[in-house]
C-alpha cells in the first residue's frame, strides 16, 4: 500500500491546494519515481470528470484510503472537502499522464479494478508505488499480479509512457500512450 511502508500518517489537505504541497510531491517522487512537482490539481474535477464521476474510480479511491494500515485522520483544521494523501497521489499521477492518456488507460484498467472491488476476498488493490505504478490488482492468495498500470520509462533512461502489464509475461510493456 502506498505510504504504509514508510510509516507515514495519512493527513488531509484542502483539495484545491494539495497539488502545491511540496511534502506530498516529494513523497510521490520518492515512492513512485515520477516527478509531479509541475502538476496542478486545481481543475482536476473538471478536467478528469470521467474519473471523478465514475463509480468504480470513486470506490477505488475509497478502497485505497480505507485499506491503508497506517491511516489516521487529522481534523485539526478541517475546511471544505478534504482528500487523503493516497488519493492525492493517485490524482497527481493521473494528472501527470494527462486526460487523453488516462481516458485510454482507465478504459483498460477499469474492468480489472471493478473485478477486484467486486471480489475483495480474492483480490488486492494497490495504489501508486514504485516504478511509476498507478494501479495494481493482485491475487490475495499468493500476491501474483493480475494487472498493473504504470507511468514510467519502458527502457532505462527513456521517457515515461503510460503502459500496463498482464500475465503471462509481466515483463512485457503494453504501451497505451
Amino acid at each position: 500500500m502506498f505510504f504504509s511502508s514508510l510509516g507515514i500518517t495519512t493527513i488531509f489537505a484542502q483539495e484545491n491546494t494539495y497539488a502545491n504541497n511540496e511534502a506530498i510531491a516529494n513523497e510521490v517522487k520518492e515512492e513512485t519515481g515520477v516527478d509531479v512537482f509541475d502538476v496542478s490539481l486545481e481543475n482536476y474535477e473538471e478536467e478528469f470528470s470521467f474519473l471523478v464521476n465514475d463509480p468504480v474510480f470513486i470506490e477505488l479511491e475509497e478502497y485505497l484510503v480505507l485499506s491503508g494500515q497506517d491511516a489516521a485522520f487529522s481534523d485539526s483544521s478541517v475546511q471544505g472537502q478534504w482528500v487523503p494523501i493516497v488519493a492525492q497521489a493517485l490524482r497527481l499521477l493521473t494528472s501527470k499522464v494527462g486526460k487523453e492518456g488516462m481516458e485510454r488507460g482507465w478504459k483498460i484498467a477499469r474492468p480489472y479494478v471493478q473485478k477486484a472491488l467486486d471480489a475483495p476476498s480474492l483480490y488486492e488493490l494497490d495504489g501508486p508505488g514504485s516504478g511509476g505504478r498507478i494501479i495494481q490488482v493482485r491475487n490475495k492468495k499468493g500476491g501474483s499480479v493480475v494487472f498493473r498500470l504504470d507511468y514510467f520509462p519502458v527502457k532505462h533512461g527513456g521517457k515515461n509512457y503510460l503502459h500496463y502489464h498482464v500475465p503471462t509475461n509481466l515483463k512485457e510493456h503494453h504501451i497505451i500512450f
